[in-house]
């Protein structure tokens, strides 16, 4: 469902020639390839976030897998405390994989 802005832009696009509507189009196509990450900028943060990771004790850094597991644990825990549940062990625990 488009919010209130999304449907007055829209709302305004219609009323556009449909040349111009052309030239809008064109427009924010450049605008969202622009805020895109290319590969190569895409591939450095993957590095640096994996240079980040801490190892476990055998010296293996996770798999993201693991990390979104872990992610959806910690998610599913806040919302169970946000509604009166604790954990089974009465606290947080940190996860072992993060700095």
């Amino acid at each position: 469902m488009a919010n209130v802005l999304e449907r007055e832009i829209i709302e305004k696009f219609r009323l556009l020639k449909p040349e111009d509507r052309v030239r809008v189009l064109y427009t924010l196509q450049e605008e969202l390839a622009a805020d895109q990450l290319n590969l190569s900028d895409w591939l450095q943060q993957v590095d640096t976030v994996q240079i980040t990771l801490r190892p476990d004790e055998s010296g293996d850094a996770p798999f993201a897998s693991e990390l979104v597991n872990e992610a959806r644990e910690e998610r599913d825990a806040d919302i169970l405390r946000s509604i009166g549940f604790r954990d089974s062990t009465g606290d947080r625990v940190q996860s072992p994989y993060c700095l």
